[in-house]
């Protein structure tokens, strides 16, 4: 469930995003309304606690704002920056500032005080408390008599929020991502724009990658765009990564993750509440990396990873359902959707499971919507020779799976009936399921360990080679399950993008699921649900990781955040389909009209006999370990097969109709 509240240039961007006309008349107005007003100096701090040393990830930051300068750390409370400031970045002085009232803000002690400052850097905390208390008074003066005199300003999480020209206020408490995905327009997304205006055109958030903020941030802009017809630019800054912003307006970027840069000119709409939306540009820029906020120039550092995706499709002519949980509850639609919408309606089902007692509930479900047979099974080693589950699962057109673990998963697929799955699942007009956690599995990589928690900020992820029923793409379910897995959920998708040149990432969560089917010639991908189905797909052609820590020590890994040059993030549900490719057909189809294979005698002495209704099929002859004792092919409907040699046991026949069916199995015994 998900954890609910107590309460290179603006040339190489333009030849990019040729997807708006008037992208272009924007930027221009926002770069325009920056350049003129930009005096002064900024630091954009994304959360987190700093580190001493001068290669921690906050230090070299901090230090070129207050190196040499006088320091004034403003917040509600006092805390242990000015220390820092001090002895870490060598200010000649530093002072924390508790201001918790307006009478006090508001007083020209303070203004006077402020303005004999260098620098103001505001602390961490709630924003509200900033906008309530300090706007439109004294404070608020002498933070712009600060910067116009070339004084530098900054601050961290709440502290950073401020300093954009429209800010999230928090008035009503913080609002989480999956909340703005699924209504932008929900009471908790409080937007204000008469504050701070230090970066004209622009919003800003924090805590990015740590709290999976990527659809919050396009949450706030959409609420901006579809209520007040106004586009801007968004930067989410992830935590433990700040931007120097200079004089001229030119930002660099350093620490452990990304400043991830949402331009202006995206398309948003609404299904009831839902948002939609396609295309949103994400740059993300990685430590080193530069963007100026004067001339729109991006510098991309640290991406030398090429990524040659530009020609990847999906081209698979079956359907895939892939839900974001494993509830029972929050799989209704889809079950639904899987009995009496997607193939033969009350098609027979083969759900294949580790968890039986809960595959049990979701068998009751399917019968009662109508399914005609529902039938169980466990996918590991011990059942990769079952020939009754050989058979099932050549028979059905429609297979669910659920709750696997996928190292069991795996040891299935080196089996016999393994290999008949893989084969089954890939055929033209299959129907396969995936309930919330299995979803990963019908992708290229599966991310696995994602459960752990912080497993991404540790670089304790783990990446496998899923079904690859989706041959370019990696899927996430369980998306704001709970805050601790936020970022594991949220940067595991692009890391694996890069890691495997991939060309697509999906997100689900517990109030979604996907529908990837063929439609005129087209693969194509909706989604259904109260959340619309997050997909980024990759426009760049490089991408790089993190290769920073937190103390700058070489000891410990990086955390596993990667940096794309350009990517595409689309909102999409049944009214927006997302085409991923042409549909290729793999020629192999169910057809029922198919004899059944005969063997006699069965038992068995010495020569068995293979009845088939078609000429040609070739056949392999296993042991119940898995063991392949004979093989051969036949160009006739009877065969004769000399098992004389075989020890008396059990034993397994596959034979493949090479004219139509995919493979069958049957068990027989040698006497």
């Amino acid at each position: 469930m998900h954890l609910y509240k107590p309460r290179y240039t603006v040339d190489y961007l333009y030849s990019k995003m040729t997807y708006l006309k008037g992208f272009l008349f924007i930027t221009f107005i926002l770069v325009f309304n920056y350049a003129s007003s930009q005096t002064g100096r900024l630091l954009l701090v994304g959360g987190g606690a700093e580190k001493n040393g001068i290669s921690s990830w906050s230090t070299p930051a901090y230090s070129w704002a207050g190196a040499g300068k006088k320091v004034a750390i403003v917040g509600y409370s006092t805390g242990s920056l000015a220390p820092y400031f001090m002895q870490q970045c060598h200010a000649t002085r530093a002072k924390e500032f508790a201001i918790a009232s307006r009478d006090s803000a508001n007083s020209q002690a303070t203004y006077d005080t402020l303005t004999s400052y260098d620098v103001i850097f505001f602390r961490g905390g709630d924003q509200y408390d900033y906008y309530s208390l300090y706007r439109n008074t004294k404070l608020q003066d002498a933070v712009n008599h600060v910067y116009t005199q070339g004084g530098t300003i900054g601050g961290t999480s709440a502290g950073m929020h401020i300093l954009s020209s429209v800010v999230f206020t928090a008035e009503n408490g913080t609002v989480y991502p999956y909340e703005c995905i699924e209504n932008p327009n929900n009471q908790f997304v409080t937007l204000a724009s008469d504050f701070m205006n230090l970066v004209p055109g622009f919003l800003f958030d924090t805590h990015f990658a740590e709290r999976g903020r990527f659809g919050r941030l396009v949450g706030f802009l959409a609420n901006l765009s579809l209520n007040q017809g106004l586009s801007i630019n968004g930067l989410g800054m992830d935590d433990m990564t700040c931007m120097t912003v200079d004089e001229n307006g030119l930002g660099t970027v350093y620490g452990t993750g990304c400043a991830n840069i949402y331009p202006a000119g995206s398309t948003y709409a609404l299904n009831g509440n839902k948002l939609l939306a396609d295309p949103v540009h994400v740059f993300q820029l990685l430590q080193g990396s530069t963007y100026n906020f004067s001339t729109g120039q991006i510098g991309f550092a640290g991406l030398d990873r090429e990524m040659n995706t530009a020609g990847l499709e999906e081209s698979g002519n079956y359907t895939i359902l892939a839900s974001g949980s494993n509830v029972l509850f929050d799989n209704q639609a889809m079950l639904n959707d899987l009995v009496n919408s997607t193939g033969e309606k009350a098609a027979d089902i083969v759900i294949l499971s580790g968890d039986q007692s809960l595959a049990a509930t979701f068998k009751t479900r399917l019968l009662e919507l109508g399914a005609a047979q529902v039938y169980l099974y466990t996918p590991n080693l011990q059942s990769g020779t079952d020939a009754e589950l050989g058979n099932r699962i050549n028979t059905v057109t429609k297979i669910l799976f659920l709750k696997n673990s996928f190292p069991a998963l795996s040891s299935f697929l080196g089996t016999i009936n393994g290999d008949l799955l893989l084969k089954k699942i890939t055929s033209d007009s299959m129907i396969t399921a995936f309930a919330g956690d299995d979803s990963r599995f019908a992708g290229k990589t599966v991310v696995d360990n994602y459960l752990t928690e912080y497993a991404s900020y540790y670089a304790e992820l783990t990446f496998t080679k899923g079904l690859s029923l989706l041959s370019h793409t990696v899927i996430m379910p369980n998306t704001f399950l709970n805050d601790y897995i936020y970022e594991n959920t949220i940067t595991a998708v692009p890391y694996a993008m890069a890691r495997d040149s991939l060309k697509y990432g999906i997100w689900l969560t517990n109030h979604n699921y996907m529908k990837f089917t063929p439609v005129a010639g087209k693969t194509t991908l909706t989604g259904y649900g109260s959340a619309p189905v997050m997909v980024i797909a990759n426009a760049g052609s490089v991408a790089g990781f993190s290769t920073h820590t937190a103390s700058g020590s070489t000891s410990t890994l990086p955390r596993m955040i990667a940096g794309f040059e350009h990517l595409k993030l689309a909102l999409i549900d049944y009214t927006t389909p997302y085409i991923m490719g042409t549909v290729h057909s793999t020629g192999i189809r169910d057809d029922k009209s198919t004899k059944p294979l005969v063997l006699s005698p069965n038992p068995v002495h010495n020569k068995l006999s293979l009845k088939w209704d078609s000429k040609r099929h070739e056949w392999k002859i296993y042991d119940l370990p898995g063991n392949l004792m004979m093989q051969g092919d036949s160009s006739n409907e009877t065969e004769q097969i000399d098992v004389s040699a075989f020890t008396s046991g059990v034993y397994i026949i596959m034979v493949n109709n090479k004219q139509q069916n995919p493979v069958t199995a049957v068990k027989f015994v040698k006497q």
